[in-house]
């Protein structure tokens, strides 16, 4: 591992210390999960990729072509 040097608005360093505090994590630790999930996202995944932790989250039916068409002109 490396050490670098930041300069930081006293606010983001009221936000990291307080994160830090509430994850019971380092401030290093958090500035590394932020580096990867901001900079280290592939920006060639798909959406799915992206959105995965979302899918099947909703009730719904599992054959969208049985549902009631209301609203579209075939009432």
């Amino acid at each position: 591992m490396e050490t670098i040097t930041l300069k930081l608005e006293r606010r983001h360093v009221q936000m990291l210390d307080a994160r830090a505090r509430a994850s019971r994590r380092s401030k290093a630790a958090i500035v590394r999960e932020l580096i990867d999930r901001h900079l280290g996202a592939d920006e060639r995944s798909s959406l799915h990729d992206r959105a995965r932790d979302l899918c099947g989250s909703v009730d719904a039916s599992r054959d969208l072509s049985t549902r009631k068409l209301t609203g579209y002109g075939r009432d």
